[in-house]
This record gives structure tokens, C-alpha cells and sequence, in this order.
């Protein structure tokens, strides 16, 4: 009795480390990834930034900005989802491949992020050791700003929560609207699961 009382321990304690994943590298958004019903996941940020520049890309207006390249303010994407996390991922991804590629210039003298911040010190600096006193006017072409839902709905056990990434470009001459983008990332399932 004694001895099978031992075998199951073991067995059970096999079992236990065999289901128990170490934790390993994946690639940064892979479908690998923890997948969250209930949450944004850095998934969908890396997806719907994608989608954004993509649509962004295909449509030209960045092209017909006075400036070359264009001069683009990022101004607020509003989180209006229950998951918690920093919008700035998204418009940073956007902010990155657009500067790099050459297609625009982010004004940072306008804005609340710490790069903002930061240049708009650095401008009132150097105004105030040349003696001026006036703020600088800087000449932007466009404004991006967004909003970020969700609708959720549960059907006993299962959750389904959509996503919507809206981001919308302004011309800042005009204040007509330039270009605008909505992707949908929608999950469901009734748990947290690791993708495949």
C-alpha cells in the first residue's frame, strides 16, 4: 500500500514538472505569444500599426505636404478600452518606420510625451539666450490622433472582445481630414491561451 501511495507521488510530481513550461524567447509578436481575451495584447499593437502604415503608405498624402519630408504632429490616441496599457507603443511603431524611411519629420515642440517636452525646453532655452521672447511658430503639415474601443460580448463560458484601432491624419492647412484607418482585432475563446 506503501509503495503505490509513493508510485502515484511520483507519478503526480512527473506530471506536474512535464506540464510546467520553462520560460523561453519567442519572437517579439509572434502568434506564440500569450494570447488575452480580455486584453490588448502587444500582438494587436504590432498588427494594427502595421495595417495603419500600410494604408498610410498606399494612399500618397504624405507626399503632398508643403514640407518635404512631411512635418507631422503626434497628438493624442485616447485609450477607451478596460485594458491597461501605453498607446505610445502603437504610435511609436508608426513614428519610427515613418522618420526612418524618410516619408515624414515629427515636430516634438508640440505634444506631451518626454520628447516633447524635452525640445520644447531645449527651444525656450535658446530663445531666452538670443534674447527673443516669442514662442516659436513651427509649421506642421499634419496632426495624427486616434482612439482605441472595444465591445465585448459572452455567450456562457465564451468571450469575444473586438478591438478598434482608429487613427485619423489632419491636414493642419486645410482642417480637412487626410487619411483615416480603422483595424478590428477580434478574440475569442473562454481563457488565456498560448497561441500557435
Amino acid at each position: 500500500m506503501r509503495t503505490t501511495t509513493i508510485a502515484a507521488s511520483l507519478s503526480l510530481a512527473v506530471l506536474a514538472l512535464a506540464a510546467c513550461e520553462r520560460a523561453r524567447y519567442v519572437e517579439t509578436g509572434s502568434p506564440e505569444g500569450i494570447i488575452s481575451v480580455n486584453d490588448v495584447d502587444f500582438q494587436d499593437i504590432l498588427k494594427a500599426s502595421s495595417g495603419m502604415l500600410e494604408s498610410l503608405g498606399e494612399t500618397g498624402v504624405l507626399k503632398t505636404a508643403k514640407h518635404k519630408p512631411a512635418q507631422l504632429i503626434i497628438g493624442d490616441v485616447v485609450n477607451d478600452t478596460s485594458s491597461r496599457f501605453d498607446v505610445g507603443e502603437l504610435t511609436y511603431r508608426m513614428r519610427e518606420q515613418l522618420v526612418n524611411s524618410g516619408q515624414a519629420a515629427v515636430v516634438t515642440t508640440f505634444g506631451n510625451t518626454p520628447e516633447d517636452k524635452q525640445a520644447q525646453e531645449v527651444l525656450r532655452r535658446e530663445k531666452f539666450l538670443k534674447g527673443e521672447t516669442a514662442e516659436p511658430l513651427p509649421d506642421p503639415d499634419f496632426s495624427l490622433t486616434g482612439k482605441i474601443t472595444q465591445v465585448k460580448r459572452t455567450a456562457g463560458d465564451t468571450k469575444q472582445a473586438t478591438y478598434t484601432f482608429r487613427l485619423t491624419l489632419t491636414n493642419l492647412r486645410t482642417g480637412m481630414e487626410a487619411w483615416t484607418k480603422t483595424v478590428d482585432m477580434t478574440k475569442l475563446g473562454n481563457r488565456n491561451a498560448v497561441g500557435f
